[in-house]
């Protein structure tokens, strides 16, 4: 016996078959295209596989130089010919020509030092140890000098001397003052050059 088929029960069954076709109509829709993806880029060289190892070959044999394919050397310069064995050393002098500077009076004065003998300028007293110049085998023609300078006041009268306080201690190139050079707030002192004493002048008869 089949079920009653009221006007409710017809109506629901209409309503369940709509959805059921609504339903079936969106699944037959067309997809969405989707997105493409671009393939990933080839390996580098890098990750390639490595190459097969080639042996190194065996050297070629080189053959001798003849005597006509070497060049002969070039003759030393005059200047750069020493005797083997020889040293060459520079000549002494013993006097120094100095020049000092007063900074504050611009006041210079150029002056003569023994060797061995204190020379005062001002406040300053020069002592040369010794004095020389260039051996011939050097490339620059220069005078050197080592001295030391004392920094001493003249005494006031009626007082004992100040102790002298040293400023300056080593070698004075004359082609280079600022080399090493007197450093003092008033004074400026630079080598000239070195040369020899006088000969003491024959008595006048």
């Amino acid at each position: 016996m089949s079920p009653r088929l009221t006007p409710k029960t017809f109506l629901a069954t209409g309503l369940w078959l709509a959805a059921l076709a609504t339903a079936g109509f969106a699944a037959a829709q067309p997809a969405a295209p989707l997105p493409v993806i671009e393939p990933p880029p080839k390996a580098a060289a890098s990750e390639e596989a490595p190459p097969l190892s080639v042996p190194t070959p065996a050297p070629l044999a080189v053959p001798p130089i003849s005597e006509k394919e070497v060049a002969a050397a070039p003759p030393p310069a005059a200047g750069e010919v020493k005797p083997p064995g020889v040293v060459v050393r520079r000549a002494r002098y013993d006097v120094a020509v100095l020049e000092a500077l007063d900074k504050v009076t611009a006041e210079s004065l150029r002056f003569e030092a023994a060797v061995g003998r204190p020379v005062r300028y001002k406040s300053l007293i020069f002592t040369v140890k010794a004095c020389e110049r260039s051996a011939p085998d050097e490339a620059l023609d220069d005078s050197i000098a080592y001295l030391t300078v004392d920094s001493q006041p003249r005494p006031a009268p009626g007082k004992p001397p100040l102790a002298p306080r040293q400023t300056f201690k080593g070698w004075m190139y004359a082609s280079s003052p600022g080399l090493h050079a007197l450093e003092h707030p008033v004074y400026d002192a630079w080598l000239i050059t070195c040369r020899a004493a006088a000969p003491p002048s024959a008595p006048a008869r």
